[in-house]
């Protein structure tokens, strides 16, 4: 058997070696032609169009009346399916240049596509609703409907749109302390049925605040939908008043005195008397009150987080508008509601003055 020198056998190995790495980068080569990797579809700056949109935009801010710059703006912004995040922060500057009290002038149309495909937390006109209801709420006056138009185009932004709307607006519009401006309102107005279309508004906080009645445009948003079967609903338990369960037993020959003082920390929610649903009740649609002087109910609809008010003891959030207002003439008053609650988790007294007697409170409706 013949023998290679050592060295020949380490110059072999490394020719072979090499040999194999040539073979393997060849053929490798020759798969990927075969069969090319995709380009991921969520990658905008790929294609040639997004890469220079952020460029053509800027052409034509530049030059609002130069056709050639919008065409080019237009064709590549018609190109770009996603357009990327530089591109859509130029939104405000389009609107600087494109007021809607001029009409429809060329760099709104510009606008307008751009705000319907530029992603949530980068999209102009979802960012403009925000900051203008934020700035309302400062005290800060806008044009209710030009604010419509920015959020009908809101496109991706709209959830996060309508979220601000609910937050600051439309829970505020479902407590019993009426304390939205007349601006606020009108906005609210203005805005609640592009959200509702949308399907972004919380319908138990939308009844609640048709309920409690401060903008009544809102009526209009609600969808009729079958009630169902209702029935008599008993609470879980009772809080306040010693004794408060008598008011819901269904005799009425039982009751329970009630005062507006002492008034503890759960006061604003509680009241003298709260009756308490666990789990909240689906759908409240009628109340009946006996009772020996005046004073309200007061529904708590559960609610999302960050809507409304917060409860520290359940960690949870409510609005609570005042579902009925009765004189206490010792005889059965009947509270209609114009539509269902829905989500209630406690109904709440509040005497209207020193001591009530309140003899039954009747809850009908849907667990």
């Amino acid at each position: 058997m013949r023998r290679f020198p050592l060295r020949t056998l380490l110059l072999m190995t490394l020719a072979l070696v090499a040999f194999i790495r040539l073979y393997y980068v060849t053929h490798r080569g020759e798969r990927r032609t075969e069969r090319p990797t995709p380009a991921p579809a969520s990658a905008p700056a790929s294609d040639p169009s997004c890469r220079t949109l952020e460029r053509a935009l800027e052409g034509a801010i530049r030059a609002p009346g130069n056709p050639a710059a919008f065409a080019r703006a237009r064709q590549q912004l018609d190109a770009c399916p996603r357009p990327p995040v530089r591109a859509c922060e130029l939104g405000p500057a389009l609107d600087a240049r494109s007021q809607l009290e001029a009409g429809a002038p060329p760099l709104r149309e510009l606008l307008e596509t751009l705000c319907q495909r530029c992603q949530a937390g980068a999209n102009p006109c979802a960012s403009h609703v925000t900051r203008s209801v934020m700035g309302l709420l400062a005290g800060r006056p806008t044009d209710s409907t030009h604010l419509r138009w920015y959020l009908e185009h809101a496109g991706p932004g709209t959830p996060d749109a309508c979220g601000e709307v609910a937050r600051a607006l439309l829970a505020p519009a479902a407590l019993p302390q009426d304390s939205l401006t007349d601006a606020q309102k009108e906005t609210l107005g203005q805005l609640a049925p592009v959200c509702a279309k949308a399907g972004q508004l919380p319908v138990n906080v939308l009844h609640a605040a048709v309920v409690r009645g401060a903008v009544p445009s809102l009526t209009q948003l609600v969808q009729e939908k079958p009630a169902g079967e209702s029935a008599v609903l008993k609470p879980d338990r009772t809080v306040g008043a010693q004794g408060g369960e008598t008011a819901f037993d269904g005799q009425e020959s039982t009751g329970v005195a009630l005062a507006t003082a002492p008034r503890g920390e759960r006061w604003e929610k509680d009241g003298a008397l709260s009756a308490v649903f666990e789990p909240p009740v689906r759908q409240l649609s009628g109340l009946r009150v006996r009772a020996s002087g005046p004073g309200t109910l007061r529904a708590a609809v559960r609610t999302q987080a960050g809507l409304g008010k917060h409860d520290p003891d359940t960690k949870t959030n409510f609005v609570d508008p005042v579902a009925c207002r009765f004189r206490g003439t010792g005889q059965w008053e009947t509270c209609a509601l114009p539509v269902p609650l829905l989500d209630v988790e406690a109904i709440s007294v509040f005497p209207d003055k020193d001591k009530l007697t309140l003899n039954e409170v009747e809850t009908r409706g849907t667990r």
